[in-house]
């Protein structure tokens, strides 16, 4: 049985005789893996088409239900890599990373393949706004995966207007109202308002990490994502070391 699909390329691992194990996000947002013989080799016909977050037509030959299928075609449709620019093509590192490990076999969810086609468009847009893409997918992956509150009112009393002091695992977001937190601990003024912008904005238009308030929603999302997915990735251990 020959499929064709539309996807996304998540990782691609050496494997023997100079073949790729590829790892892809289809367009109903499903993982698929598939073996490429002989793409790394110099005349390999693919050898452009497996750069982590291309969006690819790509054909599997196999049963339905095998675990490891064949990829029978390529055809690279659109690249998100900007030549020379460091922060996107770690970017892109880490996207490719938190999307190989969220996506599932076997499990539908086409909001994925729509925030990671998203996040790919606005990096060869704009690579030099790297790190705000990254936080503005991180944020709508950890919706995804129901671990987002809506940030509009309180978890706790529903006041909408009160200053956001705390993330809670019970409750979501919680107001100085009706929590008493350490100012030392409390999260920075602005956070409700950063939260509003990532909600409304494009993946183009990510807000920058410039105030206190949007770098610690940025840390206090990613770890909570980094929770999740049972600790940190080795493309972040490699991004952080690479930009501080």
């Amino acid at each position: 049985m020959i499929e064709t699909l539309q996807a996304i390329v998540l990782r691609p691992t050496p494997f023997q005789d100079g073949g790729l194990v590829v790892s892809f996000l289809t367009e109903l947002g499903e993982r698929k893996v598939g073996l490429a013989k002989g793409a790394k080799k110099p005349s390999a016909k693919w050898v452009s088409s497996f750069e982590p977050l291309s969006l690819v037509r790509v054909g599997f030959f196999g049963r339905e239900q095998a675990e490891l299928r064949r990829i029978t075609r390529c055809e690279l449709q659109h690249s998100p890599l900007a030549l020379g620019h460091l922060d996107s093509n770690l970017v892109m590192a880490c996207l490719a990373d938190l999307f190989d490990r969220v996506a599932k076999e076997g499990v539908e969810d086409p909001r994925l393949f729509r925030l990671l086609s998203a996040c790919g468009r606005a990096l060869k847009e704009r690579p030099d706004r790297a790190m705000n893409i990254l936080a503005y997918a991180e944020h709508w992956l950890l919706h995804c995966l129901g671990l987002m509150p809506h940030p509009k009112a309180c978890g706790r009393c529903g006041n909408e207007r009160s200053t956001i002091v705390l993330l809670s695992e019970d409750h979501g977001w919680l107001c100085a109202d009706c929590t008493p937190v350490d100012p030392v601990e409390a999260l920075p003024v602005g956070i409700r308002e950063h939260l509003k912008t990532l909600r409304t904005c494009s993946a183009e238009a990510a807000p920058d990490l410039d105030s206190e308030a949007s770098r610690a929603c940025r840390d206090l999302i990613r770890g909570r994502l980094m929770k999740e997915l049972g600790g940190p990735l080795r493309s972040y251990d490699v991004m952080l070391r690479m930009v501080l």
